[in-house]
């Protein structure tokens, strides 16, 4: 119990600490108007953020990245510990390598493995330190997007901003309305009720869920097809919550989950 206590209190001073960094929305130009062929390629299934990226200051965002670097070795938040020798690889990387690490970070299909292997750190804490990285940015070039945009178009289940995988997912309104939620972004979009958002299998007979309280507030939804699971909330019994929050709130349930065979859908190694 100590151990978790000691966990949680180094990923709150992990989070408060990088609060405290530049705002890496001051490094974002985005102001264009999508013109229709980009909303075409939108409407199709390709996230925003491969169509009309945003411009930013390669090299204020690496040293925002070493900045959030830094201060997860000093709090040992991540999902495994960081080495000090990752700084100072990071510190011998010239210039152009630290444009090209950034870009590689920012994007889905960026090569993060073989930075990874070149930095010499597990794949899931280089994406930890990028997620962190890039979220401010990303929930500034999220709010542009929206604006230009009708999330009610669109229909898969991967980010409509920035393409990645949903983290949790909230029942919302009367009815109960599944909207996912990217814990990259911050975006929320509506999804269908029924079926795997990570494998798209939509057999009910392979789709099952557990709950960890009376109310059924907390569902955790398991796929038998693709071994995912999903963290679900229902606001129906709560009221409003911050999905945010409630990931890091309810790393019991991922617990439960992974000692049934599942792992988290976005794959990311929870803390």
């Amino acid at each position: 119990m100590e151990n978790i206590s000691d966990n949680a209190e180094n990923l709150a001073n992990f989070y408060l600490e990088i609060l405290d960094l530049e705002n890496a929305s001051e490094t974002l130009e985005w102001n264009r108007e999508l013109d229709s062929r980009q909303k075409n390629l939108w409407e199709q299934g390709k996230a925003m953020l491969e169509i009309a990226p945003p411009e930013m200051n390669l090299e204020k965002m690496f040293h925002r990245f070493y900045a959030v670097a830094r201060a997860c070795r000093k709090w040992q938040a991540g999902p495994r510990p960081l080495p000090e020798e990752f700084l100072q690889n990071l510190e011998s990387l010239g210039g152009e390598q630290r444009k090209e690490l950034i870009h590689s970070l920012l994007h889905i299909g960026g090569n993060k493995a073989n930075w990874a292997r070149e930095l010499g750190i597990p794949l899931e804490l280089l994406d930890f330190l990028a997620l962190n990285t890039f979220k401010p940015l990303l929930q500034e070039y999220g709010q542009q997007v929206a604006k230009q945009l009708d999330f009610q178009n669109w229909t898969g289940s991967h980010c409509p901003v920035c393409g990645d995988q949903p983290t949790m997912a909230k029942l919302a309104g009367k009815e109960g309305i599944r909207k996912l939620y990217c814990g990259r972004c911050e975006t929320q979009w509506r999804y269908k009720r029924l079926g795997c958002p990570y494998c798209q299998d939509e057999n009910a007979s392979q789709a099952t869920f557990i709950s960890a309280d009376e109310k059924n507030q907390y569902r955790v939804y398991l796929c038998d097809h693709c071994k995912s699971y999903l963290k679900t909330v229902d606001e129906r019994i709560c009221g409003e919550v911050d999905l945010f929050c409630e990931d890091l709130a309810t790393v019991n349930l991922d617990r439960l989950a992974q000692a049934e065979g599942y792992q988290r859908g976005d794959k990311r190694q929870q803390v």
